[in-house]
């Protein structure tokens, strides 16, 4: 049972950016990034886990995508990726994970198998396919980080309380824009408006949303100054 002091964030991350640790902090529930070579995220990320991403972006665009309904694509674990649902609850296709979160680092069983993650991305997140001729799923594909790319990553957790009460947990989080300026734990717009805290570095917590009776947690806990709505940082 995961609750309010100890929240553990366990994103896994393509190698050359992040190194595994835990992350305390932010009240509430797990925070975690699509894994698949990788998992979903805060400040200082978690896990790592090399595999399916591709870090050098910028090459040329191949006359054709490898796409995951060629067979080619492998994940972390050197499994095939397919369209659907795996057995660990990812669907890379339709850029989203449903499922235990104790599985979303692609090993199944572990700790918080009680609490149920559904995570979704966008295409600058993680893409479906392989753009860039290195037979990995792409991210930010065009750019050289996710910074201005418009990515951006739901995480929608929920769970039964020791006293029986169901509370549920959602976080909302996007790439910072590329005139953003990071001051003292939080990203701004180019006009100083804040855009959300820090997290991961390149992100910005922009919503987070709590229904939890046992804490006394009834809706919005966070919402953006400058939006809390994703279009608004869109390239």
């Amino acid at each position: 049972m995961l609750r309010k002091s100890a929240v553990i964030l366990v994103s896994i991350l393509f190698t050359a950016l992040f190194s595994t640790m835990f992350f305390t902090g932010c009240e509430g529930n797990l925070l975690t990034e699509p894994a698949m070579s990788e998992s979903a995220v805060l400040e200082s990320p978690m896990s790592e886990d090399p595999g399916i991403f591709s870090l050098a972006k910028g090459k040329p665009v191949p006359d054709t995508c490898l796409t995951i309904q060629s067979g080619e694509l492998l994940s972390s674990t050197d499994e095939v990726l397919t369209t659907g649902n795996d057995r660990f609850g990812y669907n890379y296709q339709a850029h989203m994970f449903n499922g235990r979160y104790c599985d979303n680092d692609r090993v199944i069983g572990g700790d918080y198998c009680d609490v149920n993650l559904i995570m979704k991305w966008n295409d600058a997140w993680m893409s479906n396919q392989d753009c860039d001729g290195d037979n990995l799923l792409d991210r930010h594909y065009g750019y050289p980080s996710y910074i201005g790319s418009g990515a951006w990553l739901t995480n929608h957790q929920s769970g039964v309380n020791p006293d029986g009460s169901h509370w549920t947990y959602f976080v909302k989080i996007v790439a910072a824009p590329a005139d953003a300026n990071k001051d003292n734990g939080n990203w701004y717009t180019a006009d100083g408006t804040e855009i959300g805290p820090v997290i991961w570095g390149q992100f910005a917590v922009i919503q987070r949303v709590s229904n939890d009776p046992l804490f006394g947690e009834h809706g919005i806990l966070y919402k953006s100054p400058a939006s809390p709505g994703f279009g608004f940082y869109k390239p």
